[in-house]
């Protein structure tokens, strides 16, 4: 999906203010949760020193009231009652001092007696520490546990006032449970729970037993739906191992409260301020992307090849200097494309059309023609041995002959010719209305004028060959009748250049002998396609029908019998399929004469392997068939054609096929002579090597066809 810019930056800005803001509210919340943390250490500290001072206190009360009593002679009566009667007395004496239980031991440390409250069951107490202490002399006061009940306890020694021996030992408690901790919620506004061993003995507030006891660092714990932040610490004056210890618990939402308060602040102000930045960052984004959006339209037309309106510039910033560039820019490319037009369509050179504009025009012509059935020529010019001419004399007289040429065709051409530069060195003419009769007529008066004329100017001669091809009678298609063309001037250049040539066709003929049908063909590129192209130029002369397809298998049975590779062996099979392909621009008299061709006609006859590879070059993908199509027929001594290449100059595909062609055409029927037999056409192949033949190869192929004669004998 596309973003606009001005989506874009409303994104930046909407990204940074929220960025920002996440950032605060993110530090916000850190501190917060940092106070929060501080706020519960504090809350334990100052409930441990309110705790502290409460235990102090009470144990300064209670051992006052316990030294009274110890003073009183009715405690030492007590010594000789049961343990009932000693439990009442202790019973009454706990509620005039306020406290929860009661304890009296002999001077030995055995209880007496003790309030219901007391749980002890040892009747022998002279170990713990209270009794211990005060069986001493000395008073005690601390924090004990009993049957999982914490209490405060002051032990003082019962004495006889007279020898000041310990008779006795008097212990009251006073319970640390859930009245305590409501009273210091009071006073200090949190909770307090108290724990022996991991488990709760009282609290403010309902906790389960096993209420996790968060040691080290608070933790925030969830009781009936309310968040607590919660903190252990020991009871004061208590050993860790004792595990006595309380938990204060203060409501998250309270101990946050200030914070969370400053967090709504802060976030109502920055969503205002978020509101404010994506205004002001709208007006902006408007300010810098509606001109901006008028230099994209403007650019969006001129792709669509309109001329846009030019920019009114009011700004003197990048913008302005933008929308002043691009109106810069638009009048250069206006002049540029006014230009481009100019040439587009013309040579430089010449002033005539280009290969371009001309392929345009042959195009439109050849429908014409083909709606309208009028007459339709092309006249294909190549100038003889330009490059040669280019070396001698130089580019300068090169590019002034072909300026020279240009100046003939547009004076001594008719009316609706179309005269074009079709390449380097080369010409074309269509003659809409004419004949191919009358265009190499027209093309003979044009290469008789062109002689002279250099002649006059005492250059060296300049000469031109020229084919002649009519739509309709040479081929249906604008492509096929260029290929006709080229095979006509290609056959004039065999023939010695300075000549018109003719591609002639027999009306009615094989459809697959149209030049563009053979394109067609040879563009599809599978074997059976290359086969059937075969095929039709071999019904061509029916004496040779089934030839490409013979020579393709006996060169392909050969490149295999001397070890070439299956890839190259394929190759030369194609190649020997398309070896004859330029027969097809070899006039259908030549090729069905009943007798032996002369001079002349066997002249026309060789042009073959050269046209045969200007067709086959038009199809990239076969191009590695071009050196046995154009060689075929060229001899070990030199004596062959189309360029008398000799020895192993001659591509080693194109000696192979020589062999095979050669045989077939020896073994075949013709109507002046009898094929020969398989053993006479063998021996001509062995006394041929050396001469016309590669002697290895010719060797090695006698040898192969006499091992496949022998095999068919045998069975």
């Amino acid at each position: 999906m596309r973003v606009s810019l001005r989506a874009k930056f409303l994104l930046l800005v909407a990204g940074t203010v929220t960025g920002l803001a996440v950032l605060l509210l993110g530090a916000i919340t850190l501190l917060a949760n940092i106070e929060t943390e501080r706020t519960v250490h504090r809350d334990v500290e100052t409930t441990g020193g309110v705790l502290a001072r409460f235990i102090h206190e009470q144990s300064d009360a209670l051992t006052d009231k316990c030294l009274l009593l110890a003073h009183q002679p009715r405690l030492v009566y007590l010594r000789g009652a049961n343990p009932e009667t000693i439990a009442d007395s202790l019973g009454e004496w706990l509620k005039q001092m306020h406290a929860d239980a009661a304890l009296l031991t002999d001077q030995d440390g055995h209880m007496l007696g003790a309030t219901n409250g007391h749980t002890a069951d040892s009747k022998d107490l002279h170990t713990s520490p209270g009794v211990a202490t005060a069986l001493q002399g000395q008073v005690w006061t601390g924090v004990v546990a009993s049957n999982g009940i914490l209490m405060l306890a002051v032990t003082v020694p019962v004495v006889d006032g007279a020898s000041k021996v310990v008779l006795m030992t008097f212990t009251a408690y006073s319970h640390i449970d859930s009245r305590l901790a409501s009273d210091l919620k009071q006073a200090l506004g949190s909770d307090v729970a108290f724990l022996y061993r991991g488990r709760i003995v009282g609290a403010s507030l309902a906790l389960p037993s096993d209420f996790p006891a968060p040691k080290g660092a608070p933790a925030q714990i969830t009781v009936d739906g309310v968040r607590y932040v919660a903190l252990y610490a020991p009871l004061p004056d208590t050993e860790e191992r004792a595990d006595m210890g309380f938990v204060t618990l203060r409501p998250y939402e309270q101990a946050i409260g200030f914070y969370r308060r400053f967090q709504r602040t802060l976030g109502g102000i920055l969503l205002v301020a978020l509101l404010l930045a994506l205004t002001a960052g709208a007006a902006m984004a408007r300010n810098l992307t509606r001109p901006l959006d008028g230099v994209v339209q403007a650019a969006t037309a001129l792709s669509r090849g309109d001329w846009p309106e030019r920019f009114e510039v009011k700004r003197t910033d990048e913008i302005g200097l933008l929308q002043t560039v691009f109106n810069e820019m638009t009048v250069s490319l206006r002049d540029s494309r006014e230009r481009l037009l100019a040439l587009i369509d013309t040579d430089p050179l010449t002033g005539l059309d280009n290969h371009r504009r001309f392929q345009e025009r042959l195009i439109q012509e050849a429908k014409r023609c083909a709606a309208s059935s009028e007459a339709l020529s092309l006249l294909l010019f190549d100038l003889d041995h330009f490059h040669d001419y280019n070396l001698q004399n130089g580019h300068a007289a090169g590019d002034e002959a072909l300026q020279r040429f240009a100046r003939l065709l547009q004076n001594a051409l008719p009316e609706v010719a179309i005269p074009a530069r079709y390449g380097g060195e080369e010409f074309a003419v269509l003659l809409p209305q004419h004949t191919l009769e009358q265009g190499e007529a027209l093309a003979e008066r044009l290469r008789g004028l062109f002689c002279p004329e250099a002649d006059r100017e005492g250059q060296e001669a300049l000469t031109v060959s020229v084919g002649c091809a009519e739509f309709g009678s040479a081929t249906t298609q604008a492509e096929g009748l260029i290929l006709a063309a080229e095979l006509a001037v290609s056959r004039a250049k065999q023939l010695g250049r300075n000549r018109v040539c003719r591609f002639d066709s027999v009306p009615g003929a094989n459809d697959n002998a149209d030049p563009y049908q053979m394109h067609r063909f040879l563009k599809d590129g599978s074997l059976a396609t290359i086969q059937a192209l075969a095929a039709a130029v071999d019904a061509k002369d029916p004496y040779t029908q089934g030839h490409s397809q013979r020579v393709a298998e006996y060169a392909s049975r050969l490149a295999r019998h001397i070890g070439l590779p299956e890839a190259t062996v394929e190759i030369i099979y194609t190649t020997g399929t398309l070896h004859d392909v330029g027969k097809i621009g070899v006039p259908d008299a030549i090729l069905k004469k009943p007798g032996r061709l002369d001079d002349e006609e066997r002249v026309v006859m060789e042009t073959h392997p050269v046209l045969g590879e200007v067709i086959v070059r038009k199809v990239p993908q076969l191009a590695y068939t071009l050196p046995g199509v154009r060689h075929h027929h060229e001899r070990w001594d030199g004596k062959g054609y189309p360029d008398g290449l000799a020895g192993t100059g001659i591509p080693h595909i194109a000696r192979i096929l020589a062999v095979a062609d050669t045989y077939d055409a020896m073994t075949s029927d013709r109507p002046y002579r009898k094929g020969l037999a398989v053993e006479i056409a063998l021996g001509e192949i062995e006394k041929g090597g050396g001469t016309q033949f590669d002697p290895d190869l010719a060797q090695a192929f006698v040898a192969l066809m006499r091992a496949q004669q022998e095999l068919r004998q045998a069975a």
